[in-house]
């Protein structure tokens, strides 16, 4: 199943990149520069809108048919896109919190912004973690050669044209 190999090793670098802007954040959170705000804090910012972008106009767009496409196989497939949706609708959360904190800037804001981030980390960690296992056990389980031509199209198409 070439197609499924190929899918999941794009999958895989967006997660390890997803993990490298993680460790980013978590940088800038220890040298502890942002929170003297204004200026300062444009670093850590512009991570969080990197790390938000990267996720959400690159990962999630190839996730989409194969998540689609693995709805409905099983109950114990079900179960986890669900717990999948609700720790990515609260990963979401938690960032714009961080980011909206930020751009407040006011006093109580350090502790606030380390703390939301902190859980958004683990939260999201957590997160990769499962699609790498769970998800990539279920999909192995449940999807045929077809299922997988369709998911690695989909998954090229998202990335884009080729250009020559």
């Amino acid at each position: 199943m070439l197609a499924a190999e190929c899918a999941w090793a794009i999958l895989h670098a967006e997660h390890a990149r997803m993990r490298e802007l993680l460790m980013l954040v978590d940088d800038e959170l220890k040298a502890g520069n942002w929170t003297q705000g204004g200026p300062q804090s444009a670093s850590l910012t512009g991570l969080i809108e990197r790390l938000r972008a990267f996720d959400t106009a690159t990962h999630r767009p190839k996730g989409v048919v194969l998540i689609q496409t693995l709805r409905g196989r099983s109950a114990e497939s079900d179960d986890l896109l669900q717990r999948l949706e609700q720790q990515r609708e609260r990963c979401d959360s938690l960032l714009s919190q961080a980011k909206a904190a930020l751009d407040r800037g006011d006093a109580g804001t350090a502790d606030e912004v380390a703390t939301v981030l902190q859980e958004h980390h683990r939260l999201m960690r957590a997160h990769l973690d499962e699609e790498d296992t769970l998800l990539h056990s279920q999909t192995a389980k449940l999807l045929t050669t077809e299922d997988w031509a369709a998911v690695a199209s989909a998954i090229s198409e998202a990335i884009g044209p080729r250009r020559s």
